[in-house]
């Protein structure tokens, strides 16, 4: 191949595909400049002013257009799509991402070891450069509660050793590192040996506990959430990876002037389907920082090179000879979406739609149950507190997780609630129409915790679900027991999924058969029933501005600050449970 690149740098031999009249964006110097790109092979050959003589077996007129490095996705979740990898594949490539790195810790916590393998499976082949991690946190918070799988040091080592896994995906036990608690470290320590890259979550650590967690290897963040924290992991040699969520006209600015460049990055995480068909993928982030302020060519930077070389993938993210031939061509930087793609030399994107048909492969064991729970009744979800003999009711302070209808981090609230007479040494939680909340494990250990969500008072019916960071447990939210029994059961029946349930009625229902958490329609389908169905629960009540990321964020025990997960109500800071109510006092 080295015979023909220069063959065709000299003019004596033509590129295989060759894009002359376009505006090169260089991320090694932040230049843009008039020019054209040669492509031998898989390879770049040429990238620079054209030269006399040059041709092309096929030639592109790039139109004055902006050439760009594919983008580089240095964390995110496959899952948190609900599509398969073919289908998710498609859709990033279409919005100019051609490599990513995938967690799939979801995947993991349902079904270890096996659905890895399989996650792994299904990707091989794609044109999307995939590299899975290996799930290091299972479960997020060991104690706190319970999913399908456990990651020690031995299982760790089994993740590593499976072709195609790139490194050890983000250890969210940050604090359990902090504290230096032997499990967690002993995982960390194994990848170590094994010099692979280390993924970080350190969304509360600062000071001389972040230094503890920077100690071990991790090098990588991706919940840095303030200029501060952000300033302060950089001096510490961290990566920082700034999603979408975390993007400020404070931390962009931060980012402009960070003197340190090299080690800023823009990912997605975790990106719901309605958001990724709506408004993109990396490229939405990109335009996002920008409209922010972040400098255009230096977010393309934290979206190509930077991310590169976070990955070790040192022929990717920029336009230079020799490097992987990942081209896209955007009519503004400003907000990127490509007419052209080239991923590895192959043509995927032309006038603005995708060209190969992508095989859908579901490995057999994707499709096997992973529902071992019983059907749910109605008094599963009454609220009781213990009394003394004789109570003959009263009121208690009962703590709710409060949420504000925009973001995903709550507060824990206090509310005075009326307690009934006591029955069998419980008295039911009475009175207002606060939102519940409830999360059943579906692994076959029968247990469930409960919990009221402040802010949301008055839904009407219910909705449950089997996509529950990173449990993946059965959550279920409701204004009636009866409603949320009924829509929990119809999830259960079907395998996993999503179900809205309202005056005794199954209204809005969709499978995810792949462990309950994707499934294999095509991606305009499944954004068609997902908008009903949320369509539904805004009906019901539900007010969040991003509705899907609140249900499946509120079981996540390492999201501050008070989340809920089939072992109750749990203070993420203070990793402790709390109490539904307390301060418990009988009417006089």
């Amino acid at each position: 191949m080295s015979t023909a690149m220069i063959g065709a740098i000299r003019g004596e031999l033509p590129f295989d595909i060759f894009i002359r009249n376009v505006q090169i964006v260089n991320v090694y110097d932040s230049s843009i400049v008039p020019g054209c790109v040669g492509v031998v092979g898989e390879r770049l050959a040429y990238v620079g002013e054209e030269r006399p003589g040059f041709r092309g077996r096929r030639e592109v007129d790039g139109q004055g257009k902006y050439a760009l490095p594919g983008f580089v996705d240095s964390h995110m979740h496959l899952e948190s799509s609900m599509l398969a990898p073919a289908h998710f594949a498609r859709i990033a490539l279409t919005c100019g991402t051609t490599t990513v790195a995938a967690d799939p810790h979801e995947i993991g916590n349902v079904m270890g070891l096996e659905g890895v393998q399989a996650l792994v499976e299904a990707c091989e082949g794609l044109p999307l450069r995939t590299l899975v991690m290996a799930p290091s946190t299972i479960p997020s918070a060991p104690g706190f509660e319970d999913s399908g799988y456990e990651v020690g040091p031995g299982e760790v080592d089994r993740l590593l050793d499976l072709p195609g896994v790139w490194g050890l995906g983000e250890v969210m036990d940050f604090n359990g590192v902090a504290d230096g608690e032997e499990r967690i470290l002993s995982v960390i320590e194994r990848a170590r040996r094994r010099h692979c890259l280390l993924d970080g979550h350190a969304s509360l650590l600062t000071g001389a506990r972040l230094q503890a967690f920077r100690a071990t290897g991790i090098d990588s963040d991706h919940t840095t959430n303030s200029p501060e924290k952000l300033r302060e992991e950089l001096a510490l040699g961290f990566t920082v990876q700034v999603q979408e969520s975390m993007l400020s006209r404070g931390m962009v600015e931060a980012m402009n002037q960070a003197p340190v460049q090299d080690r800023i990055c823009l990912v997605t995480d975790d990106v719901p389907l309605h958001r990724l068909m709506r408004d993109g993928h990396l490229n939405h982030v990109v335009e996002k920082a920008v409209s922010l302020g972040l400098e255009p060519v230096r977010a393309i930077r934290f979206a190509t090179i930077n991310a590169a070389q976070r990955l070790r993938l040192y022929d990717v993210g920029g336009l230079a000879p020799g490097m992987a031939a990942d081209v896209q061509l955007v009519e503004d930087i400003r907000r990127p979406r490509p007419v052209f793609l080239l991923r590895g030399g192959e043509i995927l994107v032309e006038e603005g739609r995708f060209l190969p048909r992508l095989p859908v492969v579901i490995p057999p064991v994707l499709r096997e149950s992973t529902m071992d729970i019983d059907p749910v009744r109605e008094e599963d979800f009454r609220l009781r507190v213990e009394v003394p003999a004789g109570f003959r009711g009263g009121r208690g302070r009962a703590n709710l997780i409060g949420q504000d209808g925009i973001g995903v981090r709550t507060k824990r609230v206090e509310r005075s609630l009326e307690l009934g007479p006591e029955r069998d040494g419980l008295a039911e939680v009475q009175g207002e129409k606060l939102l519940k909340m409830a999360v059943f494990n579906r692994y076959g250990k029968g247990q469930r915790g409960l919990a009221l969500v402040d802010g949301m008072e008055g839904v009407g019916g219910a909705v449950a679900l089997t996509y529950g960071h990173d449990c993946h447990n059965l959550t279920v939210f409701g204004g009636n027991d009866a409603d949320m029994a009924l829509a929990a059961n119809a999830v259960i029946e079907a395998g996993g999924g999503l179900c809205t349930a309202q005056d005794g009625q199954v209204r809005h229902q969709i499978p995810l058969p792949l462990a309950g958490l994707m499934c294999d329609l095509p991606p305009e389908e499944l954004l068609g029933r997902m908008e009903e169905l949320l369509g539904h629960c805004r009906e019901m009540g539900f007010r969040h501005e991003n509705l899907l990321t609140f249900l499946t964020v509120m079981p996540l025990a390492v999201s501050p600050e008070i989340k809920c997960t089939d072992r109750g109500l749990l203070d993420v800071a203070h990793k402790k449970f709390l109490p539904l109510v307390e301060g418990i006092e009988e009417d006089r």
